[in-house]
């Protein structure tokens, strides 16, 4: 299983975790531009591989500038701070001044994340169902 980007993790993390994470924006961040909402094509892949559109899908999007960088992000729903504290994470990566207790909740939802995804999987495989043509069908 792939390790989700930041935006899955602050899209799906527990609001308990945004707040705690909110802690660590620093004060000194701009905001070019206000969070706002928006929609976006999501594109799926079905079992057999193929794309498809799913449809429209409600987004928050951020954009921050700090120490001469800009951090960006996008995550799915309408939570504006959710989205600005991606895109604060992600100038503060990119400074290399991202403090590391910021981090480490960072990888713990994260590994919470996959977690949740595993059981999902899990869940999802004890329905299969297989399919064997009749002889001389």
């Amino acid at each position: 299983m792939r390790e989700p980007s930041l935006c899955e993790i602050l899209s799906e993390c527990d609001e308990a975790v945004v707040v705690r994470m909110l802690e660590f924006v620093p004060e000194d961040m701009d905001l070019p531009r206000a969070p706002r909402d928006g929609v976006i094509l999501m594109t799926c892949r079905e079992g057999l591989n193929e794309t498809f559109h799913l449809g429209e899908v409600l987004v928050s999007e951020s954009m921050v500038r700090w120490r001469g960088v800009e951090g960006y992000a996008v995550v799915v729903g309408d939570d504006p701070r959710r989205s600005l504290v991606a895109a604060a994470i992600d100038a503060m990566r990119q400074a290399q001044a991202a403090p590391s207790d910021l981090e480490a909740l960072v990888a713990d939802a994260a590994e919470s994340l996959l977690h949740r995804r595993g059981e999902d999987a899990r869940a999802a495989a004890s329905t299969r169902v297989e399919f064997d043509l009749l002889p001389g069908a």
